[in-house]
């Protein structure tokens, strides 16, 4: 699951957004159940994720805001479930690829903080 590349571009993102670097992360198989994971089970590094804290500024109509990270980790994607009128199924093709997850703080905006829809 995890290689060079996803590790290389994980640490990339979090030093863009202003997070410090873990340098002792690690992987941990987390058990449960998923309709769209066969073997019950994923590999992730929540405990121990490679990036922590930063942030990202963005513009509301009262100024900016700042959306803080929790932290920034790789897991392993699980397959995706595609459901049709009479029937669903599983397609395993990028079951086990490197995902990376960016967790954030409260992101809430609040009254005008609210995003305009665009043209609105």
């Amino acid at each position: 699951m995890a290689n060079k590349e996803a590790i290389r571009l994980t640490v990339m993102s979090g030093l863009m957004l202003g997070c410090e670097i873990n340098r002792h992360a690690t992987f941990d198989r987390k058990n449960y159940f998923y309709p769209d994971m066969a073997k019950d089970y994923q590999i992730s590094e929540n405990g121990n994720p490679l990036c922590i804290g930063g942030g990202v500024t963005i513009e509301t109509p009262n100024g900016p805001k700042t959306i803080r990270i929790n932290h920034i980790h790789l897991e392993e994607d699980a397959a995706k479930i595609n459901h049709y009128a009479q029937t669903s199924g599983v397609d395993f093709n990028r079951g086990g690829t490197p995902l990376m997850e960016i967790v954030s703080g409260d992101a809430r905006l609040r009254g005008r903080e609210r995003l305009q829809p665009r043209g609105g």
